[in-house]
């Protein structure tokens, strides 16, 4: 099996290789697309929260926090109160800052490998600007519908939080938080938090220039429109081929993939797929956050499980909520008759494919700590 994995991995490299060669321009185009991006975006809104984290956590103000909200935070997800450091950066600095942060605990000791297992599982999310501007105003033409897709996002986060400490074994023995966290000063530990925080910025956007580049190549060769084909035609209406397309893109990276579904903005299920790509995040997000989760001991395969879970929750609240309360915006205004397909059935659907989801996820949570006893 060894032998036949290093084959599929090395075939699949000269396939890669391949298509750099087939495709030297558009793939320039693309990397220099990723570099505008990391440079207009991602540095400037990303590099700030890097440094204001490794702030709060090296010079032990997040430790302080520890003690007061741990009354909440354990009750609730089952983590120390400095977590909640890492939940509050998670949802305001964007993907990957809490992870960032999760994986900075992990390394002071004030919260254990165990529990930052839990924290990943929904500390880790998309940023407010990104909501509000680049999906709300962006691709839908309103704040409102980006506010919509803040709040479904942020209360499925909560949810799968709630949902991972309610999965751990009872009577677990807690592990002891740090009794009086190291303080630091600030003038101390300023100049190498700023050098990590860039060091971990760079490492960033090299995973999306990478992904840039890769998704131009998918779309150069024909291989993401044949696939996006061949999933349009389970799913009728005149705008199924583009939600497809961008449902593609989204899975790799989420910036390019929420941006595609501009041009069928006014679909019934356009919201609801832009809640589950926001929630899921896309390859490109993963992939920057797995050097993280690796120093903080957190294993891939929960973590994944519970953003494809955060994706469909968010999708089937944003279902529901544009059902019973439809958003006065552009794009909801210009919905199609009610002849067509409403926002109802999506939301139907979205509900049974989140009941699999909680009961996979569950199923498969157990599994795994079956096997750490067996362990």
């Amino acid at each position: 099996m060894g032998r036949g994995r290093i084959w599929a991995e090395g075939l699949g490299l000269a396939g890669l290789g391949g298509l750099l060669f087939a495709f030297p321009t558009e793939s320039l185009q693309a990397a220099r697309e990723g570099v505008s991006l990391c440079l207009e975006l991602l540095i400037p809104s990303l590099f700030p929260f890097f440094v204001l984290s490794s702030l709060l956590i090296s010079t032990g103000l997040a430790g302080l926090c520890a003690r007061p909200l741990t009354r909440w935070m354990e009750p609730l997800f089952g983590v120390v109160g400095a977590g909640a450091a890492a939940l509050v950066l998670g949802l305001v600095g964007g993907y990957p800052a809490g992870a960032r942060a999760v994986a900075q605990l992990v390394e002071r000791g004030e919260c254990s490998r165990e529990e930052a297992g839990r924290l990943s599982r929904f500390c880790n999310n998309c940023g407010p600007a990104f909501f509000l501007g680049a999906v709300g105003v962006g691709v839908f033409g309103s704040q409102q519908a980006g506010l919509l897709l803040l709040g479904a996002n942020l209360l499925a986060a909560l949810l799968v939080g709630f949902l991972s400490a309610r999965g751990r074994p009872q009577g677990a023995a807690r592990p002891a938080a740090a009794p009086s966290p190291a303080l630091s000063s600030l003038v101390t530990e300023f100049p190498g938090c700023v050098q990590s925080a860039f060091s971990a910025t760079l490492g960033v956007c090299a995973y999306v220039i990478l992904f840039s580049v890769l998704t131009a190549l998918a779309e150069a060769s024909g291989l993401l429109p044949a696939l996006a084909g061949a999933v349009a035609h389970l799913f009728p209406g005149e705008r199924a081929a583009t939600l497809c397309r961008g449902a593609c893109i989204g899975f790799l990276e989420i910036s390019t993939g929420t941006a595609s579904l501009r041009e069928a903005a006014t679909a019934p299920a356009a919201l609801p797929l832009a809640a589950f790509l926001l929630g899921w995040g896309g390859l490109s997000v993963h992939c920057q956050s797995l050097p993280f989760w690796r120093a903080a001991g957190v294993r891939p395969g929960p973590y994944l499980r519970a953003k494809c879970l955060q994706g469909l929750l968010a999708a089937g609240i944003t279902a529901l909520a544009a059902a019973v309360l439809p958003l006065p915006v552009p794009a909801m205004a210009a919905l199609p008759a009610p002849a067509a397909p409403g926002p109802v059935p999506w939301a139907a659907v979205v509900l049974l494919a989140l009941a699999g989801g909680c009961w996979w996820s569950l199923r498969q949570k157990r599994a795994g700590k079956a096997g750490e006893r067996r362990v």
